[in-house]
């Protein structure tokens, strides 16, 4: 059976309606997707999270069913997420969080850290934490989209109409097992992304990246609530936690036979360590 998500929610922050999806009781577990994803990324974890815990996955602003942003470093995104969590009354949080949305989270603790109880970051390249290693040419197959997306127009000029087929190539080569998206799957993705504006607010995550990694640079602390830092065996590994070393002592996790897309690939393993996570 597929695997399904709550029915979709809406609240106004500021100029940005965001889009969530909420399911459980007890103390809350906030989860942020990535790119080319939404929350849907979290449809096999959310349902087990959900037995012990309020669970709320959010599309990032400008992405899924969330309207545009004014900005998209992620200090204001971080921001805006701070908001939601106001909003919603939800008090401290275990955010979770993958990809993009691990730029986002790293932001959000290191602005907003009196609203977390712990932060778990999976397999993401941070801004402004990464070694300067993982983006050099010898990386490129794993890299590649950092420049291509960061540039312009070019992007949308080269993908809009082809949406599918360019979506596929990052399901098909970044994961290792292959049948964890299947059809169905890449098909929800590829509609959240079709078209200029919508492919055009995911490219602009890039095309602020260098802006969010000197607004991480210029606030870089130590962080004082656990960290927990999960990469996939044939992705990011252990360079994730090596990153967050800038701002914490991370407990790493290497998820194995697993690529970039652990929420999906190795979904039991996913609840496991953030079940050990946040202590439930």
């Amino acid at each position: 059976m597929q695997a399904q998500m709550p029915d979709a929610k809406f609240i106004q922050i500021e100029s940005t309606k965001l889009c969530y999806y909420e399911q459980g009781q007890g103390d809350v577990i906030l989860l942020l997707h990535g790119w080319p994803q939404t929350s849907y990324v979290w449809r096999k974890v959310m349902p087990e999270l959900a037995k012990n815990n309020r669970v709320i996955a959010v599309d990032l602003p400008g992405l899924g069913n969330s309207s545009a942003a004014e900005s998209y470093d992620t200090r204001t995104v971080a921001d805006i997420i701070s908001k939601f969590i106001t909003t919603l009354k939800a008090g401290k949080v275990h955010l979770v969080s993958h990809d993009v949305g691990s730029w986002v989270a790293v932001a959000f603790a290191l602005q907003h850290e009196e609203q977390l109880h712990t932060l778990t970051v999976i397999d993401a390249a941070v801004p402004g934490l990464m070694s300067d290693e993982v983006f050099k040419p010898d990386n490129a197959k794993k890299i590649w989209q950092f420049y291509f997306h960061a540039v312009a127009d070019i992007p949308e000029l080269l993908v809009v109409g082809r949406e599918k087929g360019y979506l596929n190539w990052y399901f098909s080569n970044k994961s290792f097992i292959a049948s964890a998206i299947n059809e169905e799957d890449r098909d929800v993705y590829v509609q959240a992304y079709r078209g200029k504006e919508r492919l055009g607010r995911g490219f602009e995550y890039y095309r602020a990246f260098n802006l969010s990694a000197q607004h991480n640079r210029e606030i870089q602390h130590r962080l004082s609530i656990p960290v927990l830092a999960i990469g996939g065996q044939y992705a990011l590994g252990e360079q994730i936690g090596n990153a967050l070393k800038a701002v914490t002592t991370p407990k790493v996790v290497v998820i194995k036979d697993c690529g970039h897309y652990v929420p999906e690939e190795q979904p039991e393993e996913t609840i496991k360590q953030i079940r050990m996570a946040i202590g439930g």
